[in-house]
């Protein structure tokens, strides 16, 4: 069953995260504006994914590239999980507590870092051209980001301390997410902080 869930980890989340939209759907005839903007971060998230790592993927090797080790397979099976629980309970907490609009700010702002890092990561893989794996849909949340904030703020739906909020809580997230990834394939922060301090 373990192989199982590693190894189609990508329909998995798929399969989850359309489970959830059904039943949202269908439990929640009203929904809020903050649901429906994750009901849209849902599906964003979910074809970045495969972007990443299916169509075309090779976000992997470029990381291989930059850090100038190569992953076990199972390694890079496994390190999908932390992924997968991130990207539920970014979605359906703030779902489910809508009033908490800080909440549906991680996913919001996990949408700007993204954009912001696969630009990075053009620059530190030293790509051919001006694209990682994964960009496409980067710039779509980023898109999408900037519109929300724009709406959320113009409607006075958020506030400074709900933006200082939800930044704090998506970089908390965020890194213990990728913490778990890392060490999985065996890198700590030290030497993510040293490969990026070479590279520049």
């Amino acid at each position: 069953m373990k192989k199982f869930l590693i190894k189609y980890n990508l329909e998995i989340l798929t399969t989850l995260m359309f489970a959830f939209v059904t039943m949202v759907a269908i439990l929640n005839a009203t929904p809020s504006i903050v649901q429906k903007m994750l009901v849209v971060y849902v599906f964003l998230f979910t074809l970045h994914e495969w972007e990443e790592n299916r169509f075309p993927g090779g976000f992997v090797k470029i990381m291989e590239g930059m850090i100038g080790k190569k992953f076990s397979e199972d390694a890079k099976e496994l390190s999908h999980i932390p992924v997968i629980i991130l990207l539920l309970l970014i979605h359906v907490i703030p779902y489910l507590f809508d009033s908490v609009v800080y909440l549906t700010l991680i996913p919001v702002f996990l949408g700007v870092f993204e954009g912001f890092v696969h630009t990075m990561g053009v620059k530190l893989s030293k790509a051919e051209k001006f694209y990682t794996p994964g960009m496409v849909t980067a710039y779509m949340m980023l898109a999408v980001s900037v519109f929300s904030i724009c709406y959320l703020t113009a409607n006075e739906m958020i506030t400074g301390k709900d933006c200082l909020l939800g930044i704090a809580c998506m970089f908390a997230s965020f890194a213990i997410m990728q913490n778990r990834v890392l060490a999985i394939n065996g890198i700590s922060y030290k030497d993510m902080l040293n490969i990026i301090k070479a590279k520049r």
